[in-house]
């Protein structure tokens, strides 16, 4: 179990005693698919980690379609929204999209342990920061505000940090990511990538430093870095550029 968590980010860091403790905190819950672990609404009461099988979280408000958030494999982690706030309430659901391992931590026990640790406290902030960017459609929507999700699908250049350049389709872009089809087969979820995004022939427009969170066939959805994440004036500035190709 200790070399299990010792492969996820947040926990990497941790010692052998610390993951020990860890592991020993952890209670196994078995699901079959299409089971609801929680509801939007619900208490914020844990945190868990996918061991085995595929868990999705996503937003479903009446008269609209459901907005899928997440698709979590093995190593994913959910429910760190509101761990560190006490009045916090799940802004979205979770339930597993095939038969599912699920490793749970009460919220009193992971708080403790997070207490003890600074630098992993810190890890949980900014995994909630980079959240509130590729989840920040949501967290809009539940302030009245709007963030648009222009279906686009219009050609565009990504330039690597190698200096290579990537033809792809991009397929839509807001506040929290990017969508993008034609990609690399390698860019899988939990892919980490930083790119420079731009028009065919034209300088690059938007830096682009995020995490792959979902893929189905050869299209991705990027959630933001934290320092990209919710920045109106760098994606609405890249959208409008973009929205003059849109077919």
């Amino acid at each position: 179990m200790k070399d299990f968590l010792r492969t996820i980010t947040l926990f990497k860091d941790l010692d052998d005693e610390q993951l020990g403790r860890l592991a020993g905190l952890l209670e196994v819950e078995r699901h079959p698919a299409y089971k609801l672990i929680f509801r939007e609404g619900d208490p914020v009461d844990a945190f868990y980690i996918v061991e085995e099988g595929l868990v999705t979280v996503f937003r479903d408000l009446q008269g609209k379609p459901q907005q899928v958030l997440a698709r979590l494999e093995a190593g994913g982690f959910f429910g760190e929204m509101g761990l560190l706030n006490d009045k916090a309430r799940r802004y979205a659901s979770a339930r597993t999209a095939a038969p599912t391992v699920l490793l749970r931590v009460d919220k009193p026990d992971l708080i403790e342990l997070v207490r003890e640790n600074p630098a992993l406290e810190l890890k949980f902030r900014a995994e909630v920061i980079r959240r509130h960017g590729m989840n920040v459609s949501a967290l809009l929507g539940l302030a009245g505000q709007r963030d648009v999700r222009i279906r686009l699908g219009v050609p565009a250049v990504l330039e690597l940090e190698d200096g290579a350049k990537l033809s792809v389709t991009l397929e839509n872009l807001s506040l929290g990511g990017v969508g993008l089809s034609g990609v690399p087969a390698a860019w899988q979820t939990g892919f980490l990538l930083r790119f420079r995004l731009g028009r065919p022939g034209e300088p690059a427009i938007l830096d682009v430093n995020g995490t792959v969170t979902w893929r189905e066939g050869d299209t991705v959805g990027i959630a933001f870095g934290p320092e990209a994440a919710g920045d109106p004036v760098l994606v609405n500035r890249a959208l409008r550029r973009f929205m003059e190709g849109r077919r």
